[in-house]
């Protein structure tokens, strides 16, 4: 059985690297197609596309039937519907593969049918030493893995940031997927202009299986730059909302299992209480507490966390906890 590969790439004011970005992939021998999608920047990108297209035989072009700006997750959609290939992978404009890209992908999916889909770990290169103080300085990794091996069943929890163990998230860069896994799971979120890749990688882990391939070292590599929005924490803030919003809706559609409700739920409330919409956090610490009342007998479980983000942790934090606690041990014996 064969191993080929759809490699979707949208295209939006990236004159200056879509070029390496095609190569990469281009080089790569389980690459049957690179699908690069016009979204209609105001630079040369497609300009540069269309020679791209004449110089490397993988290249097809896709544009948008309005020839308008979509967004990533849009141009993203637009490439998987007429990818040609079985499976489906992604790489950003400004980023490249590298030679190992599929490796542990091709092996995975090859051996296990059950398997919908494999990620990877990515690299970082910095167009400067002042941005990789910038990205560190933000609390980013140098290596974009997860810390060890967990199961498809324990997925979920890794990215909802509630595995007692594994801890880490993966890039779109390094994730192949199969075609058919979408008309389950449902495609990128296209009113989300930033973070729909985050939103698609959790409906999938609650939807699916997916495997780690490649955790220990980068098939790909992501380019920070001045104009990268990984950057710019105030954009990404704009979207939370409806990104949470949109994602409760989606993981009742697919019937995900209760804890990861829960963890989206307690993601929600941290969201809310960071900032300070202290009614709105009440309200959903109010609405998990309904759901899981016996959390208050557990000390230094959810409710205990949850409350002291909700009093940021405070001298009022700590008395109602060390009143709350020893009444629970009272009360116990």
């Amino acid at each position: 059985m064969g191993f080929r590969v759809s490699v979707i790439t949208p295209v939006f004011n990236a004159e200056r690297y879509i070029a390496e970005s095609v190569r990469s992939a281009s080089a790569i021998p389980e690459v049957e197609e690179i699908l690069l999608v016009n979204d209609c920047g105001p630079d040369r990108s497609w300009e540069i596309c269309q020679q791209l297209k004449k110089d490397f035989p993988k290249v097809r072009l896709l544009e948008h039937s309005d020839g308008r700006n979509h967004g990533a997750g849009a141009s993203r959609n637009l490439g998987i519907l007429n990818a040609r290939c079985e499976y489906v992978s992604f790489l950003d404009a400004d980023d490249w593969y590298l030679s190992t890209r599929f490796e542990a992908d091709r092996e995975i999916l090859l051996r296990d049918p059950r398997v919908d889909g494999v990620y990877n770990a990515l690299g970082n290169w910095y167009e400067s030493e002042s941005l990789r103080e910038l990205w560190l300085a933000q609390g980013r990794p140098e290596l974009m893995t997860l810390s060890a091996q967990v199961s498809p069943e324990e997925l979920y929890l890794v990215l909802l940031h509630s595995h007692p163990l594994v801890k880490g998230e993966f890039s779109t860069d390094t994730i192949t997927v199969r075609r058919s896994f979408f008309s389950r799971c449902g495609y990128f979120h296209t009113k989300l202009r930033l973070q729909q890749d985050t939103h698609l990688w959790k409906r999938m882990s609650v939807a699916g299986r997916l495997a780690g391939g490649n955790l220990l070292t980068p098939v790909a590599i992501r380019r920070v730059h001045p104009d990268n929005r990984m950057t710019r924490l105030a954009d990404h803030a704009q979207y939370m909302e409806i990104w949470y919003v949109s994602l409760f809706e989606e993981f009742r559609r697919l019937g995900a299992p209760e804890d990861a409700s829960v963890a989206l739920l307690r993601g929600f409330f941290g969201f809310r209480a960071e900032r300070k919409d202290r009614l709105k956090a009440f309200c959903l610490f109010c609405k998990w507490f309904a759901r899981d009342p016996e959390s208050v007998l557990k000390p230094y479980g959810h409710f205990d966390q949850m409350l002291r983000q909700l009093l940021e942790n405070g001298r009022m934090a700590d008395r109602l906890l060390s009143m709350k606690n020893r009444l629970v041990r009272a009360l116990s014996r």
